[in-house]
């Protein structure tokens, strides 16, 4: 029996891009895909009226919207639809996991089930050329060099994947989950494929990113490496420890400040998502369109 397809998508006033992703994925499925699947939507608390056009998506079987008490972001927006999806759906399922914005070329849904039908694994998409601002671009680079820098991890990657039932499960049992998926999933997965899809424009609209909520991400991001931050801050302390001449020990005091001021805060983050990961799931109301 063919396993099922699920697409999990978060929105967040984004409806009009929404159904031009799906008018795109509906003829993917169609004509290529040759199989339905089942919609499940997070709307993290949208201000605008839900919003599908009047049309027959004729590859979608079921559509599922889950409404949060309040906007969580599309981090936490995934791991409740990950919490869901697992309480649904018991086994045989292939989950793909894509923005709805138009920023994730749903073209690349063929590469990811076309690689993942190679591997039957896990499958992220690496980000290729992308189409953001300059100032974007400069910040994510130096977003990717810190985590490579504090944690020894390359993690270009983002929310675009597909995996098996078993991933989900897995990444479920951790509740770095509430903190960013992408880490959680490079923590929790023994092996993950990789193919390069560049990033396009958004359908309509500006980018709800910007530098303030870049630099959060980073630190849900670096909270949930933080055993791995830990390990090398202690690695670069020792070494600079020898090496650093006795004049510059104050610029060596003053390093180490940071280093324990960063730690500190992500163990302080992790908790506080511990206590959320579960709470936040009681207030979800669950909306059925077909």
């Amino acid at each position: 029996m063919k396993a099922k397809f699920i697409i999990l998508t978060p929105v967040y006033n984004d409806w009009k891009n929404l159904n031009n992703l799906l008018s795109k994925i509906n003829k993917l499925f169609i004509n290529k895909v040759k199989q339905k699947f089942d919609l499940i939507v997070v709307d993290d608390s949208s201000k605008e009226k839900i919003i599908f056009r009047k049309q027959n998506f004729q590859s979608i079987k079921n559509i599922r919207i889950l409404k949060n008490y309040e906007n969580l972001g599309s981090q936490r927006s995934i791991a409740i639809g990950l919490k869901y999806i697992k309480k649904i759906y018991r086994n045989n399922y292939q989950l793909i996991i894509i923005d709805s914005d138009g920023q994730d070329n749903p073209d690349g849904i063929l590469k990811l089930i076309k690689k993942f039908n190679k591997t039957n694994s896990c499958v992220v998409a690496k980000r290729g050329q992308r189409r953001e601002s300059l100032w974007f671009k400069i910040c994510y680079e130096i977003y990717c060099l810190l985590i490579y820098i504090l944690s020894f991890k390359k993690i270009r990657f983002g929310n675009f994947s597909i995996l098996r039932f078993e991933d989900v499960n897995n990444i479920l049992r951790d509740n770095n989950l509430w903190g960013a998926f992408p880490p959680t999933l490079s923590l929790n997965l023994k092996k993950i494929s990789f193919i390069t899809i560049d990033r396009e424009k958004r359908y309509s609209g500006n980018s709800k990113m910007n530098f303030f909520g870049l630099f959060y991400h980073a630190m849900r991001v670096f909270s949930v490496l933080r055993f791995k931050v830990l390990f090398v801050s202690f690695f670069y302390f020792i070494i600079l420890f020898f090496i650093i001449p006795q004049k510059y020990f104050a610029v060596f005091l003053i390093f180490l400040f940071l280093l324990f001021l960063m730690n500190a805060s992500n163990f302080i983050l992790s908790f506080s998502n511990k206590i959320n990961f579960y709470k936040s799931f009681k207030k979800v109301k669950v909306l059925s369109y077909r």
